[in-house]
């Protein structure tokens, strides 16, 4: 493990090639050096790939704070090889009982304790564990532990995102005495030591979930949250409880697609690759050479949000019509409404949601597993062991650095303003309600084996980022690491440009704009569009083969 570390640093981003990414008994790719050599320090000790991912995720939590950690939320796709089973557990925050007692306004609170939702991630993981991982908890946190009391390097990526947000940082005077140094950014290269959270994680690690949502360590969160302006109490922390579900499941192109159930947005990848079906991308060219590709990609993505944003909401509040959105004749018939030669409507804005529920057969609520469980900034993970069991997870905070305020080592989220604040939106903010969410965590099978595990952070892009993974390996026959190095675009219904990177080539940015598109040009790759993270597993070798989106810090191992 040390030797593994020292490579690691050594190495640093630009020297992720020349550790071997690729092996036949375990892959991971993740966003930080340290959480990948976690989790391959625990499939090396025999732990599975839920044990490997947990690892990883409580130590991502610590290394890269701006992203996740036990502030925040997420959710996970679980598949079991041997068994053919596959399940989601869904651990994002949720609303205080007391959440409308607020007058809360996204622009003027984001970085307020008025901004925290009850956070899952230590639930969540714990659940997951429980459930099905095989190794002792206190093994699987001994590096998120290590790195919270003894420190670790900021890296390129931490450093400018904490000058990014000193604002937020100074916010709060706690979060300001561990990212900054007598008022001034801690620095690349500074070794960023979180005490307080190492005794939080210990508590974990000794008591599990009940030791951070009940007793001593959950008083301390809601006296500092309620001092601060915020209404989380003491039965919101004592009642939350992740969901066990099963994943949501599509097809395209003959593989079989496991993502995130609602309101998480798994919903609106599948609906997108079921309208992608109806045309024949890789004979059109791919979309970085082909203004036509790019184009009927691009209304594609326009009109899954606007879908998304009229539909997807928390299923314990409103009817989310997820037979009709997933169903390939609904995908058809939004296929059929796109005008191939040009932007139609000629504003994003203008376009209109279509109508899924004549296609619906059954709108009864996403039913839970009958298991009980045993005891959102973001960032993505993707794990697979020797068996070929495999987890995609995605976690965050809301924003960066989420709600900025920190409380008994604990950096908070902002996940109250992923909420509408239109009480006609389905979205709308109620008490102890979960907000929707972006985050996509996704496995994609071959006759039962797993193919691609992926997933992204990048807020509103990563459905749109994930569909261009897909394509890009499924249609186009790119390997992993030329999949995620290809140039990037993204649209939507609330957007008034198409996003795209330099990569794209400048003739077809013109014809683009021919067509109608307003474009706003990214040069080289950019953050902008997330930072995925990839295992791809050869169906005839079984060689796993990783990839770390160079967009941001992070690395692939294979052994």
């Amino acid at each position: 493990m040390i030797l593994l570390l020292v490579l690691i640093l050594n190495t640093g981003i630009q020297g992720q090639s020349t550790y071997p990414s690729t092996g036949m008994n375990g892959a991971v790719a993740t966003a930080h050096p340290l959480a990948s050599a976690a989790a391959i320090d625990i499939l090396k000790s025999g732990g599975n790939a839920v044990d490997a991912a947990v690892a990883a995720a409580f130590t991502i939590g610590v290394v890269e704070p701006d992203g996740s950690g036990l502030g925040g939320g997420g959710g996970m796709v679980i598949y079991l090889k041997n068994e053919q089973k596959s399940y989601f557990i869904n651990y994002y925050g949720r609303s205080s009982e007391r959440a409308s007692e607020i007058d809360f306004s996204s622009s003027r609170d984001h970085s307020t304790a008025k901004a925290i939702g009850v956070p899952g991630t230590v639930a969540g993981l714990l659940m997951a564990h429980k459930t099905f991982g095989s190794l002792p908890l206190k093994k699987i946190m001994e590096s998120a532990i290590s790195h919270a009391e003894y420190g670790f390097p900021i890296d390129q990526t931490l450093a400018k995102l904490i000058l990014d947000n000193i604002d937020k940082i100074l916010s709060d005077s706690v979060t300001a005495s561990v990212f900054l140094d007598d008022g001034f950014p801690r620095m690349e290269g500074e070794i960023l030591v979180q005490r307080n959270l190492g005794k939080v994680l210990r508590i974990i690690a000794e008591q599990g979930s009940k030791g951070f949502y009940e007793g001593p360590l959950a008083e301390s969160f809601v006296k500092g949250i309620r001092d601060r302006g915020g209404v989380l109490t003491e039965k919101d922390f004592a009642s939350y409880k992740p969901e066990l579900t099963v994943p949501l499941k599509g097809t395209y192109r003959g593989y079989d697609i496991l993502t995130s159930n609602v309101p998480q947005s798994g919903i609106s990848l599948i609906q997108g690759l079921n309208m992608l079906e109806n045309f024949d991308l890789k004979a059109n060219g791919h979309y970085s050479e082909s203004a036509k590709t790019l184009h009927i990609m691009a209304e594609v993505e326009k009109l899954i949000y606007a879908d998304r944003y009229q539909y997807l909401g928390d299923p314990d509040f409103v009817t989310v019509p997820v037979a009709g959105l997933t169903s390939k004749e609904y995908a058809l018939e939004r296929f059929n409404s796109i005008n191939q030669s040009k932007l139609d409507p000629p504003r994003y804005r203008d376009a209109e949601y279509g109508n899924p529920g004549v296609f619906e057969e059954d709108l009864k609520k996403v039913q839970v597993l009958d298991m009980e469980p045993a005891d959102g900034h973001t960032t993505h993970l993707s794990v697979v062991d020797k068996e070929g069991n495999a987890v995609a997870l995605t976690q965050t905070l809301g924003l960066f650095f989420g709600s900025g305020q920190t409380v008994s080592g604990v950096l908070f989220n902002s996940a109250m303003t992923n909420f509408s604040y239109n009480v006609e939106n389905v979205n709308y903010l109620q008490n102890s309600k979960q907000c929707r969410t972006s985050i996509t965590p996704t496995v994609i099978l071959q006759n039962g084996n797993p193919f691609l595990i992926v997933g992204s952070p990048g807020a509103s892009r990563i459905t749109t980022t994930i569909i261009e993974l897909v394509v890009n390996v499924i249609d186009f026959g790119m390997d992993v690491n030329e999949a995620n190095l290809a140039p990037r675009f993204y649209c939507q219904k609330f957007e008034d440009y198409l996003h795209i990177e330099s990569g794209i080539k400048p003739e077809v940015r013109s014809e683009l704009g021919w067509m109608g598109h307003p474009i706003k040009v990214y040069e080289g790759i950019d953050l902008f569009f997330g930072g995925a993270q990839m295992i791809y597993v050869d169906p005839l070798t079984g060689e796993y083969s990783g990839s770390a989106d160079k967009r941001r810090g992070g690395i692939a191992i294979g052994y």
